[in-house]
């Protein structure tokens, strides 16, 4: 499975963290995914995480994982704008 970049970058402040991180690719976004803390996992998770998956296996398209990433980082206020 080749990793598939991103049309723009999605930079994010992981939850406990001061780093500014860039996510450029679905398998970024989908370590992301693996990282997320337990009790913040709802249907904006669950939306992201089966999208990721569905693009990185040429299901989905990867704009709308991409926006579905960014539709949970934002959410979860760790979206850096």
């Amino acid at each position: 499975m080749a990793d598939v970049m991103l049309s723009t970058p999605v930079r994010i402040k992981p939850h406990g963290s001061d780093t500014i991180r860039e996510v450029a690719t679905l398998q970024d976004a989908s370590e992301i995914l693996i990282d997320w803390p337990h009790a913040s996992r709802g249907p904006f998770y669950q939306a992201a995480r089966e999208k990721i998956e569905a693009a990185l296996e040429d299901k989905d398209s990867t704009a709308q994982a991409q926006e579905a990433f960014t539709a949970l980082c934002d959410h979860a206020g760790v979206l850096v704008r």
